[in-house]
C-alpha cells in the first residue's frame, strides 16, 4: 500500500514540476501580499501555501506539514520569536515519499538598529555575507544551513536595512538524511528545483516606500 501511494504521489510531483517550471510565467496564477504598513510587497504562485500562526501554539505554523515539520522554515536565521511577518511555503504534498520535509520563503523584521547590526548574523553560527542583486535591491546574503539528528537545513538569509529597520528574507529547505530510511522506500527530492521555486518568490519582493537615506 505504501509503495502504491508513493507511485501516485510521485506522478503528481512530476506533473507539478512540469506545470510550474515549464509553463510560461504569464500563465501562472499569482497571489499578492502587501505588508500592513505598506512598506513592501511580493507575489507568489497560488499553488503555494500561505502559512499562518497556529492560534493554539503561536510558535508553530499551519497548515502542516507544508508550514511546520521537525525543521522550522517560517522563521529567521536567529530564531527570533514573533519576527516573521509573512511565510509562503512550498506545497509539501507534491513531494510525498521523498526525504523532503518542508520549505518556505519568509520575511522577518528584526530589532537591529543600525546597518552594521543588520549585517551581522551570529546565530546559529557566525556567517560572512556576500552581496547579491534581487529585483533591483542590493542585499547581504548569509548561508546558515546545518544538520541535527539526521535532519538537515539548507538556508540563505537576505538582509536589507530600509526605513531604519532590518529586514530578513529567508529561503529555508528542511529535509531528512537518506540514511534515515530503508533503501528503496523513499526518493531523494530535487533540491535545486525547490530552491528555484522559492527564489521565484524572493525575486518579486520590492519595497514600496523609498528609503529616507536614499533621498538627496
Amino acid at each position: 500500500m505504501f509503495f502504491n501511494k508513493c507511485i501516485s504521489a510521485g506522478c503528481l510531483s512530476v506533473a507539478f514540476f512540469l506545470t510550474f517550471f515549464q509553463g510560461p510565467a504569464s500563465s501562472k496564477p499569482e497571489e499578492s501580499f502587501v505588508s500592513r504598513d505598506g512598506i513592501f510587497a511580493l507575489k507568489y504562485p497560488n499553488s503555494f501555501v500561505r502559512c499562518e500562526r497556529n492560534p493554539k501554539q503561536p510558535d508553530r505554523w499551519i497548515p502542516e506539514p507544508s508550514c511546520q515539520t521537525y525543521t522550522p522554515v517560517c522563521i529567521d536565521a536567529a530564531f527570533t520569536e514573533d519576527a516573521t511577518v509573512v511565510s509562503i511555503a512550498y506545497p509539501a504534498e507534491n513531494l510525498s515519499c521523498t526525504n523532503f520535509q518542508s520549505a518556505a520563503f519568509s520575511m522577518s523584521q528584526l530589532d537591529a538598529l543600525t546597518v552594521d547590526e543588520c549585517q551581522q548574523v551570529t546565530e546559529p553560527h557566525p556567517a560572512t555575507p556576500h552581496k547579491e542583486k534581487v529585483n533591483g535591491l542590493t542585499l547581504d546574503v548569509f548561508d546558515f544551513g546545518g544538520a541535527a539528528a539526521g535532519n538537515l537545513l539548507a538556508a540563505d538569509a537576505y538582509r536589507s536595512f530600509h526605513q531604519n529597520r532590518c529586514y530578513e528574507l529567508d529561503l529555508r529547505i528542511g529535509f531528512s538524511s537518506m540514511g534515515n530510511f530503508d533503501p528503496g522506500t523513499v526518493k531523494e527530492f530535487d533540491h535545486e528545483a525547490v530552491r528555484r521555486s522559492l527564489k521565484s518568490v524572493l525575486d518579486t519582493f520590492t519595497f514600496l516606500k523609498q528609503d529616507q537615506r536614499s533621498k538627496p
